[in-house]
């Protein structure tokens, strides 16, 4: 492999609920991901899928399908009370009052799925801080959050 070879196009891959995204392999293909844009909650965001060369499994299909589906329910009860605990905690000043105005999505990672279970992230800007937020989840429980920058 030589050094130009970082440059080379990424493979495409067109899902039937992602639509179109690149293919990222390594040596250690348990590293490798499909990335590119897809819809959620009627918006264009990043989309970011641990899986092999035969694309997104349908276990995360329905992951996802279940995140766009059960969204509101999910932002009210597991997102919001976690991202107010945690954003009290580090960050001074930190309160929101209206989380679909201070808070635009970038992103979901969601990582392979065993047992039914799967290493998921949820990314946002915050307006008011200018900086991406982002919660890492196990199953349906927030493990942590970080802050970029």
């Amino acid at each position: 492999m030589g050094i130009f070879d970082i440059f080379k196009k990424k493979p495409k891959f067109v899902d039937d609920v992602f639509g179109e995204l690149g293919y990222t392999t390594f040596k250690d293909s348990s590293k490798n991901f499909y990335d590119g844009q897809t819809k959620f909650q009627g918006e264009e965001i990043g989309i970011n899928l641990s899986a092999d060369e035969n694309g997104p499994t349908i276990e995360q299909k329905d992951f996802f399908k279940k995140l766009d589906n059960e969204y509101s329910v999910i932002k009210e009860h597991i997102i919001l009370p976690f991202l107010r605990k945690k954003l009290k905690e580090n960050v001074i000043n930190s309160g929101i009052e209206n989380f679909d105005v201070e808070f635009e999505f970038e992103g979901i990672s969601i990582g392979k799925i065993k047992n039914e279970k799967t290493e998921w992230s949820i990314t946002y800007y915050s307006n008011p801080m200018r900086h991406s937020v982002s919660i890492d989840f196990i199953g349906m429980k927030p493990e942590y959050m970080t802050i970029d920058g």
